[in-house]
């Protein structure tokens, strides 16, 4: 099962930044029953978006060979009420990048107005157990602009 959390990538910048979009819509899982009479996102998803989204600067820059497992963020904020069919712009930007880990910042933006940040993220880096299987997962997003 895929759990990617962006659609489309609309931008890319290897070592630097990436831009993703992430339509959530009403046939999500996650909001079936995320308030039935009132459906709002769930700031876990925005968060998960947004984590992955500054992740696969890592993974593409590394090639697939590098797997990054968060660890640590600091001044996250996230949206009180997002609600479905809402499309959101994520932009993650690569601060740092050594051999052990990484550390970037992410923000989400809706309709021009920043929606969600966080303003310090770090990532742990393992070698890939499945280059190709990493590769195929993310084949889906075809050749990156």
């Amino acid at each position: 099962m895929r759990f990617l959390l962006f659609d489309r990538v609309t931008a890319f910048e290897p070592g630097r930044r990436l831009e993703a979009v992430k339509c959530f819509s009403m046939q999500d899982e996650a909001l079936k029953e995320h308030f039935p009479r009132r459906p709002l996102v769930p700031g876990s998803l925005v968060l998960e978006a947004m984590l992955q989204t500054t992740g696969f600067i890592v993974v593409r820059t590394s090639g697939y060979k590098v797997l990054p497992l968060f660890s640590m963020l600091e001044d996250c904020v996230l949206p009180p009420s997002l609600p479905p069919g809402t499309l959101m712009h994520v932009t993650g930007e690569l601060l740092s990048s050594n051999p052990k880990g990484s550390m970037g910042r992410c923000e989400a933006r809706v309709d021009g107005a920043v929606v969600a940040s966080i303003g310090r993220v770090l990532f742990a880096h393992f070698p890939t157990p499945d280059e190709a299987g990493l590769r195929r997962m993310f084949g889906v997003y075809g050749d990156l602009p």
